[in-house]
């Protein structure tokens, strides 16, 4: 009301439709994002739809945008290629105690008492023994999630009052480069324990904070058949020609003794179920296409 008192309508008039073209080519981007991603829950029903209209989109955008007002547009590409190009700080990120305050906050408002069937999504958790062998299970967990929690765990068989320190804190950083290399959406849950059954106990009591606890432990499938290392097969390591991280130990070989009887296999699916958890046993990933 200010703005059309002052007379100068024409004015803001400029300032609205570059924001409008901003929004415009922003949804662009990101459609273009998510077809190039080939995300599997983008469906556009549009029948002419394809990534060339979406680049076609924001160049038009950015064009219109110079055409109204080279001020304004000048000043947007400024503001983008500073974020984008500006150095990494040494002294930290606001942005990252302004998430952990707003992160908390939620997690208090999510109230497990307030669950609704309706809104029920999968949170899984899914044992891991060697990445190197588990990489197409990794990956088709990480799209069976659908937008709910995942964590990997990984059961370490030792004794902590026998070690020196902590075993897990050097591992901790080639699982998160895992997770950063094969794109996967996941947290990651490790823990020392001296059965596999056990160290799985652990992870399902305590993994998750709040309402975001897992509710489906997903394991591989328990047979004779020998590992296979497909970490070094993975499009993330192929395409870009890069070494897989050393930070995992080699895979079994297949005449050497599981580390996992049938016996306590089981006993994880009945700890699993006596918890309430649902249980997804997978079988022969390692042939899966995608």
């Amino acid at each position: 009301q200010l703005v059309l008192f002052s007379g100068k309508l024409n004015t803001i008039a400029g300032v609205v439709t570059t924001f409008f073209l901003l929004v415009y080519a922003t949804v662009n981007l990101a459609c273009l994002a998510l077809e190039w991603a080939s995300a599997p829950n983008f469906r556009p029903t549009f029948r002419y739809f394809t990534w060339h209209t979406c680049l076609l989109g924001i160049a038009g955008c950015c064009v219109m945008m110079f055409l109204i007002s080279p001020v304004s547009a000048s000043l947007l590409i400024l503001l983008l290629a500073l974020h984008y190009l500006s150095p990494s700080s040494t002294w930290g990120y606001i942005s990252q105690a302004l998430i952990f305050h707003q992160v908390r906050k939620y997690l208090l408002m999510l109230d497990v008492r307030k669950d609704h069937v309706k809104f029920w999504r999968p949170q899984m958790l899914l044992m891991v023994q060697n990445p190197r062998g588990s990489a197409r299970l990794i990956d088709f967990v990480n799209d069976l999630k659908k937008s709910g929690l995942y964590v990997l765990g990984h059961v370490e068989l030792q004794d902590l009052d026998t070690l020196p320190s902590d075993p897990l804190q050097p591992q901790q950083d080639s699982w998160l480069s895992l997770v950063d290399k094969l794109n996967v959406k996941a947290f990651v849950s490790l823990t020392l324990a001296p059965s596999v059954r056990y160290g799985v106990r652990q992870l399902l009591f305590t993994s998750g904070l709040g309402g975001m606890r897992p509710n489906t432990l997903v394991l591989g499938f328990y047979d004779d058949e020998a590992p296979q290392d497909s970490l070094a097969q993975h499009p993330a390591f192929t395409s870009t020609r890069e070494e897989v991280p050393l930070g995992f130990p080699p895979l079994r070989a297949p005449t050497a003794p599981k580390l996992l009887s049938p016996r306590e296999y089981v006993g994880i699916v009945a700890d699993a179920l006596k918890m309430l958890r649902n249980v997804l046993l997978c079988r022969q990933l390692e042939s899966l296409d995608k």
